[in-house]
């Protein structure tokens, strides 16, 4: 999902924190004016999807980590 067409040339990284901001903004909304059940299941349906947003994040940053650490060690090696 994309938040606007301006944020597709940007990094996923940076998709995907727009993303979760449009959704907790979303969030908010639907919170302040709670009246129906659709409304309700809606909220649901943001909080899935901000901690789907928010897994991705995580996995990229763990993977960074990774890939750091792997050319800190071949770097740090005698040839």
């Amino acid at each position: 999902m994309r938040a606007n067409g301006l944020m597709s040339s940007s990094s996923p990284e940076q998709r995907n924190y727009g993303e979760i901001e449009r959704l907790e903004n979303l969030l908010q909304d639907l919170r302040a004016n709670p009246s129906t059940a659709r409304e309700t299941e809606a909220i649901r349906e943001i909080g899935l999807e901000i901690a789907l947003a928010v897994r991705e994040v995580g996995a990229m940053l763990v993977n960074v980590g990774w890939e750091q650490s792997y050319v800190a060690d071949r770097d740090s090696k005698p040839s």
